[in-house]
C-alpha cells in the first residue's frame, strides 16, 4: 500500500524550507522532502528521498518516488541554487553560457516539475495547491540604492528566474483551476540569516531597512506562514496570486 503524504516540498532542507516542514509536521501533516541534502531525522510524519532538480531524468525519478507515497495534495516547490552561480550576472556583465546555465538549471526545472505535479494532480483527480517560491525581484526591479556602500552588484539571471515564476504561476492557474487546482507563489523580502554574510554588512542592513516600512526583516517563519495559508481552506478562492511577503518592501 502506497503511503498517504500531505505535502511534497522541493527544496525543502534549506533555510525556508525547513521551517515550512517544521510548520506541516506541527500540525500533524506528513511531508516528503525531495533534496540533495537532508538535515531532518526520518520519523512517522517525514521522509527523505535525494533528488537532483538539474538532472535529465526528473520525470523518472519522480516517477519512482510515486510507486511508494501517493501524490499530495499539496506541492510546494522551495527550491534554490547557490549564490555562486550569481557571480558575474549583473545586466552590464553576462555570459551567454551563464544565463543559459542559470535557466536552465533553475527556471526551466521549475517549470518542467510544476508541469509533473500538475498534471498528475489533474490525473488522479486532486483538488490541492501547487506553491512556488519567487521574490520580492521577480514583481519589482532590484533597487542599486540598496547596494550603495558594500560589494554585492545586481543578477539579470536572478530576476529573469523570479519573473518567469510569477508568470508560470499565472499561466499555470489558469489552466489548471477547471481541476480544482490553485496556483500561487510566495515572494519573500529579505530574510535575516546569521549565515548570510550581507546582514553583517552595515551599509546593506541600513540601505534595506530603509525601505520596509515595518523597519526589519523577515524571519523564516514569517514566511513559512505564508505557505502554510496558501496550503490551507483559508485560502480556498486565493489562485493565481504571486504574495509579496515583505514588510512592505514593494510598496516603496
Amino acid at each position: 500500500m502506497k503511503k498517504k503524504i500531505d505535502l511534497v516540498i522541493l527544496g525543502g532542507s534549506g533555510l525556508i524550507g525547513k521551517e515550512i516542514i517544521y510548520k506541516f509536521l506541527k500540525n500533524n501533516k506528513s511531508v516528503l522532502n525531495l533534496d540533495i541534502k537532508n538535515n531532518l531525522k526520518n520519523n512517522n510524519n517525514y521522509f527523505f528521498k535525494r533528488f537532483d532538480m538539474s538532472a535529465k531524468n526528473i520525470e523518472i525519478q519522480l516517477n519512482k518516488f510515486f510507486k511508494v507515497y501517493k501524490h499530495p495534495k499539496v506541492f510546494i516547490d522551495c527550491s534554490y541554487i547557490d549564490r555562486g552561480y550569481f557571480k558575474d550576472t549583473s545586466i552590464k556583465k553576462i555570459s551567454r553560457d551563464k544565463l543559459d546555465l542559470i535557466l536552465n538549471k533553475w527556471l526551466s526545472s521549475t517549470v518542467m516539475i510544476s508541469s509533473y505535479f500538475l498534471n498528475n494532480m489533474k490525473k488522479n483527480k486532486i483538488k490541492g495547491n501547487v506553491i512556488l517560491t519567487s521574490s520580492i525581484y521577480g514583481l519589482v526591479a532590484q533597487d542599486l540604492n540598496v547596494y550603495k556602500g558594500t560589494k554585492i552588484i545586481d543578477s539579470i539571471a536572478y530576476t529573469l528566474v523570479k519573473s518567469g515564476i510569477n508568470n508560470l504561476v499565472k499561466n499555470a492557474a489558469v489552466s489548471f483551476g477547471k481541476f480544482g487546482i490553485k496556483v500561487n507563489s510566495v515572494c519573500p523580502g529579505g530574510i535575516y540569516s546569521l549565515k548570510d554574510k550581507n546582514f553583517k554588512n552595515k551599509n546593506f542592513v541600513k540601505n534595506y531597512l530603509s525601505k520596509v516600512p515595518l523597519k526589519r526583516f523577515a524571519t523564516s517563519k514569517d514566511i513559512a506562514n505564508a505557505y502554510f495559508f496558501l496550503s490551507s481552506d483559508k485560502s480556498s478562492y486565493i489562485s493565481g496570486v504571486n504574495l509579496p511577503v515583505d514588510g512592505g518592501y514593494t510598496l516603496t
